[in-house]
């Protein structure tokens, strides 16, 4: 995945899609495709692919950090009813 090649997300479709990147002004959109041609080979840094579960697309959101730098991860209320 991105090793030897372009970084390849397979879906439970079983389809295969590359990652690729775009720039609008200062915007930068990154978007999945099935055509290899010019696709990253990475995801970058603080991201995380997701697949849509309706329409079975995957796309690209930022990771979610939580607790203290992502050390204690969990959300407020289960850190709080675990120390219960």
């Amino acid at each position: 995945m991105g090793l030897f090649g372009p970084y390849v997300y397979k879906a439970k479709n079983g389809r295969k899609y590359y990652l690729h990147m775009k720039t609008r002004g200062r915007a930068v959109i990154y978007y999945f495709s099935e055509d290899p041609t010019d696709a990253l080979w990475d995801i970058p840094a603080g991201y995380e692919v997701v697949e849509n579960p309706k329409t079975g697309l995957p796309f690209l959101r930022k990771k979610k950090f939580g607790g203290f730098f992502g050390l204690f991860g969990g959300k407020k209320e289960e850190v709080e009813a675990k120390s219960e």
